[in-house]
């Protein structure tokens, strides 16, 4: 059994003795809506908090968890570096936006008060990906790029059996637009209205408080291990579970952490989400092993060529003096071989169009 969409949620976090199912114990996973009676008055007044709410979002119309408006970002990537760079200092093939700047970037500013004071939300470990398209790119390399993107599966294969985001041709540039990555979302969308604010990330910490003294945890009521254990009652010889006053439902260390990894495997498995707290673009040598090993082929092509010249002005050459200052001339030039292609600078640059929501803000 898997992840079905279904109606939305009545508006009200589901309870521990009426809540859909998300761990079927026999391997599977649903959810299913609640039973509880609507309660119209209370969906007015959400309905209302949230127009509300998204009346001060950036650009009235954003919100950072609808399926329908996804937010949308292009990013802009520019490597620039010299052969020997590479070889050395691997860091300078890769686009790597600070944790700052990446915030900046993609989590969205969402006014809190008429006065214009602003907070950006967004979790950027639990990223809905809509899709992401490659609309530009451009390579003076004279060897194929591999392109490894945060957020794409690498499912490009090149003569090394290495897998690749993409692959860019040797000196070429493109306008035509790529996708890339495109997700199904729906899955994401329906856990986020029946869980809100729930990742697989965040399940051991969310909603938990663990007593560990009295061996027991208090779990809030909205946690997707309440809504499992309370449709598996039945396999785990328990009652009916009830809330406290605060609530929060009581129950066993011992429970707590033989459901919680199952509940956990679901979410990871089922729930398609992107962690893009890290996000970056790295380039790579699409058929060769190393930059070490494109210097040596790229340096040995430009000797064959040169010591080819050599052979050929030697054989009219008789004098012993005059053969060796030919040698330590064509010497010299291999050095400048060397020299131009560890310093030649190249350049790599990309545009990034990315369409996504946040499963937690």
């Amino acid at each position: 059994m898997s992840v079905r969409s279904e109606r939305a949620m009545d508006g009200m976090p589901p309870s521990p003795t009426d809540a859909s199912s998300i761990v079927d114990m026999s391997g599977g996973m649903m959810m299913s809506h609640s039973t509880g009676a609507p309660m119209d008055h209370v969906n007015a007044t959400i309905n209302a908090a949230q127009t509300a709410d998204g009346s001060l979002a950036d650009a009235n119309s954003i919100s950072t968890n609808h399926p329908d408006h996804p937010l949308r970002r292009t990013l802009v990537c520019n490597i620039r570096a010299s052969l020997s760079d590479l070889c050395l200092r691997k860091q300078k093939g890769t686009w790597a936006p600070s944790g700052e700047a990446l915030r900046a970037m993609l989590q969205q500013k969402k006014f809190t008060s008429l006065e214009g004071t602003a907070e950006s939300v967004g979790d950027l470990k639990s990223v809905v990906l809509h899709n992401m398209t490659l609309s530009s790119a451009s390579s003076d390399f004279s060897i194929p790029l591999g392109l490894k993107i945060t957020g794409v599966d690498n499912s490009t294969y090149s003569l090394t059996g290495e897998p690749f985001s993409a692959v860019l041709a040797p000196q070429s540039s493109t306008n035509t637009a790529r996708i890339m990555q495109s997700d199904d979302v729906a899955l994401a969308y329906e856990f986020s209205r029946k869980f809100p604010g729930y990742t697989a990330e965040n399940l051991t910490e969310k909603g938990v408080h663990e007593v560990q003294a009295r061996r027991f945890c208090l779990i809030a009521a909205d946690h997707p291990i309440v809504s499992a254990i309370s449709e598996n009652s039945s396999k785990l010889q328990m009652g009916d579970i009830s809330m406290m006053p605060e609530g929060l439902v009581k129950i066993g260390t011992d429970l707590y952490k033989t459901i919680l990894p199952m509940v956990k495997q679901q979410v990871e498995s089922q729930i398609k989400v992107r962690d893009m707290s890290a996000a970056k673009i790295t380039i790579q040598p699409a058929d060769h092993t190393s930059w070490s090993d494109v210097r040596t082929e790229l340096i040995a092509e430009k000797k064959a060529a040169l010591r080819s010249e050599l052979e050929t002005e030697l054989v009219a050459l008789s004098d012993e003096g005059d053969i060796e200052k030919l040698r330590t001339s064509f010497s010299a030039r291999e050095r400048r071989i060397e020299h131009e292609v560890d310093s030649k600078v190249h350049n790599f640059s990309a545009t990034v169009d990315v369409e996504y929501n946040f499963l937690a803000k």
